[in-house]
Formats: C-alpha cells, sequence, structure tokens
C-alpha cells in the first residue's frame, strides 16, 4: 500500500502555462490532485516548438490531469464552478484562463487559496509589460550577479525565470493552504516573478541597503582565493580553502607536498597566512598559477577521492550531460523515463527527497481533456 503523501486530498486548480507550471507540478509530486484547466485547443504550453519544447511540457506537467472548458459556454461555466468549489488551490498566470476575473474566483471558491502569477505584479507601471525569461533575469538582478568578474551580465540557462517563481509560488501557496485550512478562509496571493528572482540574490539588496555598495560578480571582494573553480585534467572542480576552514587548507597544502609537487612549496610562503592579502587579485591570480598546475595533470574523480580522504573541500564540477550517469543519482534513481507527448521516451530528473516505504513514481503529462468525462464535461 503506497504511503500518504502531505498533499493527498488536496485539489488544485492548475491554469498556468510558463512561470508557475513548475510549483504545480511540485504540488503534484507530494500527493495532490493537479487538474490542469485548459480552454479549447489547451494553455499556451502546449503550443511551444522548438528543441526541448516536448520535453519541457512532459517534465513540468507530469503527474498532472487536464480537463478541457470553454468558459465562454454555460455547461462549461457550469462544469468550472464545480471544480472550482472543491478545490483548496486555484493558481492562475497573466495571460492565462481566469486571471482577469480574480473576484469572480473568490466569490466561486472562498475557501481557496487564489495564487495569481505574473512578470511584474498585479499592479504598477510594469503589471501589463511583455517579458521574457532573459528580461527578467535583467530585470530582477540575476544577470548582474551572474558570470565572471570584469566580464559581461551572464543570463543562466535552463528557464531561470520559471524555476525561481515556481518555487516561490510553490512556498507561499503551501504555506497560505494552512491558514486556509485551519481557518475555512481563502486568500489571495499575487506573485511577481521579477520580485522572486530579486529576493534570490544573496545579500545584494542588503548590501545596497546598508551599505550603498552594488554587488558585483565573483563575491564581495572578501572572498579568498581559494574560493573558486579550477582547470583540471578532464573538466573542473570546485574548491574552499580559506584559513577559516583550518583542516581543509593544511590538508590541501600537505597533499601537494605528499605528491612533490611544487606548487605545495610556493603555498607554504608566509603570505598565505595572511587573511586581507588571501582576498586580493594579486593572491587569486597565485593560487590559481600554483594549484591549476597541480590539477592539470588529475581527473575530477581522483581528486574529489583525494579531498574526501583528506577533509578537503572540494567536489566535481558536473556538465548537465555528466550528471544522467552520475552514480550517485543513479543508485537513488533520480532520473525516471517518461513519455512526451509524441509517444517518444525520455529522461526527466526527480524529486530531491523520499517517502519511507514509497517508491517516487510519476505518470505521463495529460492529454488535452483527458479527465472531462470523470469532471462532468464529457
Amino acid at each position: 500500500m503506497a504511503q500518504t503523501r502531505p498533499y493527498t486530498g488536496v485539489r488544485i486548480l492548475d491554469m498556468a502555462h510558463d512561470y508557475a507550471r513548475y510549483a504545480t507540478r511540485l504540488f503534484a509530486d507530494l500527493g495532490a490532485e493537479v487538474i490542469r484547466v485548459e480552454p479549447p485547443g489547451g494553455l499556451a504550453d502546449r503550443h511551444e516548438s522548438g528543441p526541448g519544447a516536448a520535453e519541457r511540457f512532459a517534465f513540468f506537467n507530469a503527474s498532472k490531469r487536464s480537463v478541457e472548458i470553454d468558459f465562454d459556454d454555460a455547461a462549461g461555466r457550469r462544469a468550472f464552478e464545480a471544480l472550482a468549489r472543491d478545490a483548496s488551490v486555484i493558481l492562475v498566470e497573466r495571460d492565462g484562463p481566469m486571471f482577469d476575473a480574480l473576484h469572480e474566483l473568490v466569490t466561486l471558491a472562498p475557501q481557496a487559496v487564489i495564487t495569481a502569477v505574473s512578470p511584474f505584479g498585479l499592479g504598477g507601471p510594469l503589471a501589463d509589460a511583455p517579458a521574457t525569461d532573459l528580461t527578467l533575469q535583467a530585470a530582477g538582478g540575476m544577470t548582474w550577479m551572474s558570470g565572471r568578474p570584469g566580464e559581461p551580465p551572464l543570463r543562466l540557462p535552463g528557464g531561470q525565470a520559471t524555476m525561481m517563481a515556481s518555487v516561490y509560488t510553490a512556498t507561499v501557496t503551501a504555506i497560505a493552504l494552512v491558514d486556509a485550512e485551519a481557518t475555512g478562509r481563502g486568500h489571495v496571493i499575487d506573485v511577481a516573478v521579477n520580485e522572486c528572482i530579486a529576493h534570490s540574490l544573496q545579500n545584494a539588496i542588503q548590501v545596497w541597503d546598508l551599505e550603498r555598495r552594488i554587488s558585483m560578480r565573483g563575491g564581495e571582494g572578501t572572498r579568498d582565493a581559494t574560493e573558486d573553480i579550477f582547470r583540471c585534467q578532464d573538466g573542473m572542480v570546485f574548491l574552499a580553502s580559506p584559513l577559516s576552514l583550518g583542516t581543509s587548507w593544511k590538508s590541501l597544502v600537505a597533499m601537494l607536498a605528499e605528491e612533490g609537487h611544487p606548487s605545495a612549496v610556493t603555498l607554504s610562503e608566509e603570505r598565505w597566512q595572511d587573511r586581507a592579502w588571501r582576498t586580493t587579485s594579486e593572491a587569486r591570480q597565485a593560487f590559481r598559477e600554483a594549484f591549476e598546475a597541480f590539477t592539470a595533470g588529475h581527473t575530477k574523480q581522483h581528486l574529489t577521492e583525494q579531498a574526501i580522504a583528506r577533509r578537503i573541500v572540494l567536489g566535481p564540477v558536473s556538465r548537465i550531460g555528466e550528471l544522467v550517469d552520475d552514480e550517485q543519482l543513479a543508485f537513488r534513481d533520480f532520473f525516471q523515463t517518461l513519455a512526451r507527448p509524441d509517444g517518444e521516451a525520455a529522461r526527466f530528473p526527480g524529486p530531491p527527497y523520499r517517502f519511507s516505504g514509497d517508491h517516487w513514481h510519476v505518470s505521463p503529462a495529460p492529454a488535452l481533456g483527458e479527465a472531462n468525462a470523470a469532471h462532468g464535461n464529457a
């Protein structure tokens, strides 16, 4: 018998088509009944094209159901009203169904958490402004904080606006749902994607607020010379061996000495005990030259094994393709095979958690309107 999951018995009406569609996937993984309420022809994400479009749709909409409803038809409206009366959460997104009818949703489902997701929020001068993943990353500050010092801002790949907005949307919806279930009173939540991104910028906002300094790519200028990624024989590794991590630094120098590498002599110089100097560009350049002279002769696996044995804070930097064959992820069955809308199989990442006594399983993304008969809209 499968274990009951946290949101088993919770019905979520999902009208997201872009920035919030992973939020509802998270709830589906946790046991919620997530129903995509789609207009005739389907929500916009069904019509995306180009590289990876089919895979994205399959991933974001796995374990959901679909009903096709004509909101301009009396029977369709009645079917939607019946769904709304039993819903715990109704999630809408700009340019999708019912986004401009929040007052109507509150009347239909006063018990529900109604979460409205849009690029810039429900009000303000940019409320109706067009947006893309790139412009939202830029507007929220993510591009400014990404990349290396002295180089241009960098757009992060993988639809970061969708992933970031969805994580925040799921979190705030879950919090509001606790109160709604306890009091019987629903909530209306206004989620702005650019604000989600701005909130995720480490302490950049606080640095400006308290010190009137603009945070830069590569850190605040106080990062130790060892805290970076470094090239090795078959890729890159991440290292952190500041003096504050005494074991890591001492073990690193000892490893170089045991290997008979000349970098051990360089890194044993007295200046490497000066914490302030270690944050300078001179120190960063000197350390990179010394350490990469050593790592150039070793693989990521070898360096990682040596680091684990010596308690050095070092790990491999994995390319996306390398993750698929990662032995730890394979042992945990992290990647699962699902069918795309065209029937072809593809591998997708699973949730980063396990329930005791339960094997994680998802069902493929739903065909348009497949659950119409079950919800009185055949």
